[in-house]
């Protein structure tokens, strides 16, 4: 069927893939680290703040979902991490007005603000490096001991040699028979400690054995060593006034069977609302907000204020060219109010407008600078966030290439503030482009270290105080876009900021999405039914209720 609507087989088969396993936990978590939304994770600082402080007060969040490890704890430890969408999602009204165009009938979609707080478990690779130390340990001191064991047999052969012959020396045979069985009883003395210690040897290690055995096998259970786990989310259908609930994994060894097991399944539908509104906020927000609209801003201002014969627009143009007529098709095709394609299939699809807005406030320069931004968002040193890893590597690679060809046309400090083109060009981009724009946390209070001075912004401090007068020093309009460039590695950090997003980020949010939502239960684009109270009873059949028909699989 899917092939009927222009699904590649590669990509149903990675949709069968991911349907085997996306009700583990493990999964859920590393979709959230490798998919397209990880870039509102957020590792959490100085404590539980807000909603999540006020439920675990009322204890929902369990010991249990930590490993029984006390939580101001795991914070200290830089183990507790938070994804936000309620403040996107809010005042965005429910969807499903063109819901009869796919199914056939008409039906109200959904909009429910979700959060999710994640856990790093501790890793058993510690434990592991243990028995690895006390298995070195133990063969440094079977080594020890067996060059004693060689040592002693060489002097008992001695030993035994000498006094044989001193034995046959003498000529009375009741001594030299005295003498033998003498010298064969202490061999067998010796004999028996050196079995004795050889038998507690072997017990020692049938010990680390059992030891290692016991580590592989918690191994097995978690497979996903030192990555995420959900532990808490927040559901909240505001848009009707019901009151939030908050929903935690069943502990382990209480569910007797996944298919109907109300804690499994109470579980596994609150993941469902949080992927859902995942769902939309990538689509508009991160996918077509930031990998197209944004981009449009930087090739319109391109054409505008470089000439063709710019050695920064030869360096631009090649990655920015298309990029116009792109988002104009998507504009008259699948967000124009009536060619809205998202509101066919997508719960928040009827207010795309305002979702895009609310999307469009959380675009933010500093985020776009990929290094310092996993830094600050406490990323730096998750383990196996692969995400992370590429597209820090391709950042290090884009900006040396940056750097080269910048240091072509430029060679000192002056030919960058000199250049008047390249002044319009990025004057134009803040104003213009983005000028309606405030950066990101700056209308509610930034967070700690979002509004915090780059190095650059320091150093024009101390030292241009003149040239900030110009418009160097970086405000919360324009997305936090600077006015003019100073310096060349001002200028190399914004090119590759710019190019960055055109290509590479693009290229992580677009393609192979449908490896991760072409399965429809594991990240619906929609949902039929208001999020459950507290204390329902969740069956399978609610949760086939809530989810969308197949059409809507096939529409997506």
């Amino acid at each position: 069927m899917g092939e009927l609507v222009g699904w590649l087989k590669t990509d149903i088969k990675d949709g069968l893939k991911v349907g085997e396993i996306f009700q583990d936990d493990t999964e859920f978590a590393r979709q959230i680290i490798q998919g397209p939304n990880s870039t509102k994770l957020r590792q959490i600082k100085g404590g539980l703040f807000g909603k999540w402080y006020e439920a675990n007060e009322k204890g929902m969040l369990p010991k249990y979902a930590i490993d029984g490890e006390d939580i101001e704890d795991v914070i200290k430890d830089g183990r507790l991490f938070e994804i936000l969408n309620s403040e996107v999602l809010d005042g965005i009204g429910h969807g499903g007005k063109a819901s009869k165009l796919i199914t056939g009938t008409d039906k109200t979609w959904y909009v429910v603000q979700a959060d999710c707080l994640l856990y790093q478990r501790k890793s058993t690779k510690v434990e592991e490096k243990e028995v690895e130390k006390e298995q070195e340990q133990q063969q440094e001191q079977e080594q020890a001991q067996e060059n004693e064991n060689e040592k002693a047999i060489e002097k008992e052969d001695k030993e035994k040699k000498e006094k044989n012959e001193f034995d046959i020396s003498l000529s009375s045979s009741s001594t030299y028979q005295f003498s033998t069985t003498a010298t064969s009883g202490s061999t067998n003395t010796w004999v028996d400690k050196v079995e004795e210690k050889n038998t507690e040897k072997e017990k020692e290690k049938e010990k680390l054995i059992e030891k290692k055995e016991k580590v592989i096998e918690k191994e097995e259970k978690e497979k996903n060593e030192d990555l995420l786990v959900p532990v808490l989310i927040r559901l909240e259908n505001k848009n009707d006034g019901e009151k939030e609930t908050f929903w935690h994994p069943p502990e382990q060894g209480t569910v007797r069977d996944s298919k109907t097991d109300p804690k499994h399944l109470s579980w596994l539908l609150a993941k469902m609302y949080f992927r859902c509104a995942d769902w939309g906020i990538y689509s508009i927000g991160t996918h077509y907000a930031r990998a197209h609209a944004m981009n449009e801003v930087f090739a319109t201002s391109m054409y505008r204020n470089l000439p063709s014969a710019h050695p920064l627009f030869r360096l631009l143009q090649p990655h920015f060219q298309g990029i116009i007529g792109i988002n104009m098709q998507a504009r008259a095709n699948l967000i124009a109010p009536d060619q809205n394609a998202f509101a066919k299939f997508m719960s928040s699809g009827d207010n795309l407008p305002d979702l895009l807005v609310n999307c469009c406030k959380e675009l933010d320069y500093k985020s776009m600078v990929v290094p310092d931004d996993f830094e600050t968002r406490g990323l730096k040193d998750l383990p196996g966030y692969f995400f992370r890893d590429d597209t820090v590597a391709l950042w290090g690679i884009l900006k040396g290439y940056i750097e080269e060809m910048v240091s072509l046309s430029y060679f000192s400090e002056d030919d960058v503030t000199k250049d008047e083109e390249l002044q319009k060009f990025v004057e134009e981009i803040k104003e213009i482009g983005f000028g309606s724009f405030e950066r990101a946390g700056a209308e509610a209070g930034a967070e700690a270290g979002a509004d915090k001075e780059d190095k650059e912004d320091k150093k024009d401090k101390e030292n241009k105080e003149d040239k900030e007068d110009k418009g160097d020093k970086e405000d919360n309009r324009g997305a936090g876009f600077p006015k003019c460039i100073l310096t060349k590695e001002k200028l190399v950090e914004y090119l590759t900021v710019l190019i960055f997003n055109v290509s590479i980020f693009h290229t992580s949010v677009n393609f192979k999405v449908n490896k991760y939502l072409g399965y429809l239960p594991n990240a619906p684009p929609s949902l039929r039914l208001t999020p459950p109270a507290q204390d329902d009873v969740i069956t399978m059949e609610r949760i086939m209720e809530t989810l969308p028909q197949y059409e809507v699989a096939l529409a997506t």
